[in-house]
This record gives structure tokens, C-alpha cells and sequence, in this order.
């Protein structure tokens, strides 16, 4: 316990020259969850639509999740389309049919007539939308895991001036030191768990929890710190490691479509999008959106079990390379 607390106030202190970098890595990250509730916000509302009628409202089409309507006696001007005020107008011809002014395309023309008849109509060419939990962690994925890049870099460092060499000759717990930087790297994240707190208090939805965010972000942690530590026990350089983690991480996040789906149409691209940990565990926070979580629970498991595995190897090779040679 003495080396533990003794190493996590000596990186605390380290981490004052740093400042700066962690405050604008922190910055992005907590930006991109913004952006992500915003986004969702709007993915809900498919159009801003002008009914242009001089009937009651009560016999007209209400607004919905997904149609945002605003009933007229006189149509906007043309302007309004441009400058994207309104996504399109709409008619009640003699008929009783809808007709649809838009400068969008005919496909979207033909969701608006669809949705004006029945707002819980199941669109053609809609796909499942996430949820804004979903799009929280998978905006936020990437940049967390590039996060502890940062956030190790005392170990990183210790390990290149040859002071990780002279910790494993002295009389301490070296579990008790790594212990010290895992812990570390995870309460880097409360910025991010402290403005989950602050969007859910104030009336925000935030699709989870605090309690599943919680655990979503101790196993994104677990993952990043893992893999960090493993690439940093392998490469001599801090900054090499560093670089190719990075790099890493934003390729494979982007493959396992943290940001947006990624269409696939290669097999073997296809085989090797599905091993990805990240991509596993969108598809576990997508079934926690439907609550299929447990009943899809080797998702998160085939993430944590690759986190020990890779921090097991990362402990016998420094073993290997340090401890034994003492």
C-alpha cells in the first residue's frame, strides 16, 4: 500500500508540467460527448415541414419524434428552403393529397409523404438509429483511448531513463506500482463522468446510467491501459509507442464505426472489423439501447478477457526483463 500511494502522488506531481496537454485531450473528449447528444438531438427530427393550410390544427398532422410541423395560412417564401430554415412545404391538394415543395431529393419527398400520413411509419431504407448512449461512448471511445497514452507517461518514462530498473531492485510492491498508474489513467476519465453527471442533472438524456457509464468507462479504461501498457513494455521509445498506439486506435475505432456505421462489403475486412474490441463493444452498448445486454454479454466479455490478457503479457515481459535480472 506505501509504494502504491507513494507512486500515485509522485505521477500527481508529474502531471503539473503536463497540464496544458491533459486539459485540451480532456477538452476534445468532452467536447465530442456534447457533439454526440447534440447529433442525436437532431438524427431524431427527419424534417422541419411547413404545412401550408387554412384548416383547423386539430384535424391536421401533429408533430412527432421525427417530424417537426408547422401549420401556416400563408406559404414562407422560397428563401426559407435555401437558407435551410424549413426542410420542405407541404400541401392538402383537392384530393385530400399531400403535395411536397423541396429541394432535397425525391427520396426524401417520399418519407415526408409517408410520415405525414403515419408519423409511426416504418421508412424503407431506415436503419436501426443509435440511441444517444451509443453515440456518447462512441464518440468519446477514441479520444479516451488516446487519453491514456498521455496518462502513462510515467511509466513510459520511468522505463526510458532506466528508473523502472532501479523501482524493481529496491524493496517495493512493483504490482503495488502498477496498480498506481492503472488507478491513475482511470481517475483521469472523472472529467468526463463528472459532465455525464452535470448533462443527466440538468435534463439532458443521456441513454444510460451513471452506473452503467461507469462500467462502460472502467472497460474502455481496462482496454486502453492495457493495450498502452503492452505496446510501452515492447517498444523502447515512449514516443514510437506512443505514436503507433495512436495511430491504432483511431484506424480500428474508425473501422469499428465509433462514429458513424461502417459499411462493409469485403469479407476479409468484414473478419477483421468483427475481432476489433472496440467494434465488440459498440455492439454491446447498441444491445444495452434494446436491453439485450446479458443475453449478449460475450460481447464485453471477449473485451475484458483481451484486457487481461494483454496486461498479463505486459507484467511477465517486464518480469522477464526487469525483476529477473535483479
Amino acid at each position: 500500500m506505501r509504494t502504491f500511494t507513494t507512486t500515485i502522488t509522485n505521477i500527481y506531481e508529474r502531471t503539473i508540467p503536463r497540464i496544458i496537454t491533459l486539459i485540451l485531450l480532456t477538452a476534445f473528449t468532452l467536447a465530442s460527448m456534447v457533439l454526440a447528444v447534440h447529433l442525436t438531438e437532431v438524427q431524431q427530427v427527419k424534417g422541419r415541414i411547413v404545412l401550408v393550410t387554412d384548416k383547423s390544427a386539430e384535424t391536421l398532422p401533429q408533430s412527432s419524434a421525427r417530424l417537426n410541423i408547422t401549420v401556416s395560412p400563408e406559404k414562407p417564401p422560397h428563401s426559407a428552403l435555401v437558407e435551410q430554415k424549413y426542410d420542405a412545404y407541404a400541401t392538402i391538394g383537392e384530393n385530400g393529397e399531400y403535395q411536397i415543395e423541396t429541394l432535397r431529393s425525391d427520396s426524401y419527398k417520399n418519407m415526408v409523404l409517408a410520415l405525414l400520413k403515419n408519423p409511426d411509419a416504418i421508412l424503407k431504407d431506415s436503419k436501426t438509429a443509435r440511441g444517444v448512449g451509443a453515440n456518447i461512448i462512441g464518440f468519446m471511445m477514441m479520444f479516451l483511448l488516446m487519453e491514456v497514452f498521455a496518462n502513462l507517461f510515467a511509466f513510459a518514462d520511468d522505463k526510458e531513463q532506466g528508473q523502472l530498473r532501479r523501482i524493481t531492485a529496491a524493496p517495493v510492491s512493483f504490482l503495488g506500482y502498477l496498480a498506481a498508474h492503472c488507478v491513475y489513467c482511470l481517475s483521469m476519465f472523472l472529467p468526463e463522468y463528472i459532465l455525464l453527471i452535470i448533462l443527466k442533472y440538468c435534463g439532458f438524456d443521456i441513454g444510460f446510467t451513471l452506473l452503467q457509464y461507469a462500467g462502460l468507462l472502467a472497460v474502455m479504461g481496462l482496454f486502453g491501459i492495457s493495450f498502452a501498457l503492452l505496446l510501452n513494455t515492447l517498444i523502447n521509445k515512449p514516443d514510437n509507442a506512443s505514436m503507433l498506439g495512436r495511430s491504432i486506435i483511431v484506424l480500428t475505432s474508425m473501422l469499428a464505426g465509433s462514429f458513424y456505421l461502417f459499411t462493409k462489403k469485403n469479407i476479409l475486412l468484414d473478419l477483421i472489423i468483427k475481432v476489433l474490441p472496440q467494434k465488440q463493444l459498440m455492439n454491446f452498448v447498441e444491445y444495452m439501447e434494446r436491453g439485450e445486454a446479458w443475453q449478449h454479454s460475450l460481447s464485453i466479455i471477449y473485451v475484458i478477457a483481451l484486457s487481461i490478457v494483454m496486461f498479463a503479457v505486459s507484467c511477465c515481459v517486464l518480469q522477464m526483463k526487469y525483476i529477473k535480472r535483479v
